[in-house]
């Protein structure tokens, strides 16, 4: 389930993809020692790739002071290291800094700049991003805009998602009520495991035997 303060987990094994290091060998202990709980060594070791320049390192590097992990908590280091990886195009950590932008975490609230952190990633294929900025089109009553990031977050499988586009066209939001598309986002959404759609599809009636 998706919530506010809600943050794109480390994505230690994306570390390993080649296309994303030209050497696996330092990030491969370090994600054998993040996977070990050896946290401390994790963040040594996740470092050293992130001085180097690896986009990923940097971003598991920024989660890791955001939550703690093998060091004290530390917002400004967080915020440092997201934007370092955010700055070459990497997804989850433009994600996570348009939170801490949010948040006012390790810098000051910034609604437009968290925004704009939001709309890159989304158009990197976040689906994180894709929701939230969903969220704040809601919030603003831009339904149409809404529709359009729920969609695009509900394509790559996105329970809460999915369930939103569903509630969309039952309600007629942003696009022309539709009862039978509603059903089937319902649908779609309870069988990516949420729990919701279920109490849905019974108060309407819809549940197959």
């Amino acid at each position: 389930m998706h919530g506010s303060s809600m943050l794109v987990a480390a994505l230690v094994i994306a570390a390993l993809n080649p296309s994303i290091s030209s050497s696996s060998e330092p990030l491969d202990a370090a994600v054998r020692a993040y996977r070990a709980e050896q946290y401390t060594s994790a963040l040594r070791l996740f470092e050293a790739a992130a001085r180097k320049g690896n986009r990923a390192a940097q971003h598991t590097l920024g989660f890791m002071y955001r939550d703690g992990k093998g060091t004290r908590r530390d917002d400004a280091k967080a915020f440092a290291w997201y934007r370092r990886s955010a700055e070459q195009g990497f997804a989850p950590a433009e994600y996570n800094l348009g939170l801490m932008y949010a948040q006012g975490e390790g810098v000051k609230a910034d609604a437009a700049t968290a925004r704009k952190w939001f709309v890159r990633a989304a158009d990197h294929g976040s689906a994180e991003a894709q929701f939230k900025l969903g969220e704040i089109a809601v919030l603003d009553e831009r339904f149409d805009e809404a529709f359009g990031w729920f969609s695009k977050a509900a394509d790559q499988g996105d329970p809460d998602a999915t369930f939103n586009v569903g509630s969309l066209y039952y309600m007629g939001r942003g696009v022309a009520k539709d009862d039978a598309k509603a059903t089937e986002f319902y649908r779609r959404a309870a069988e990516l495991g949420m729990p919701q759609a279920l109490d849905v599809l019974r108060g309407l009636g819809q549940m197959r035997d």
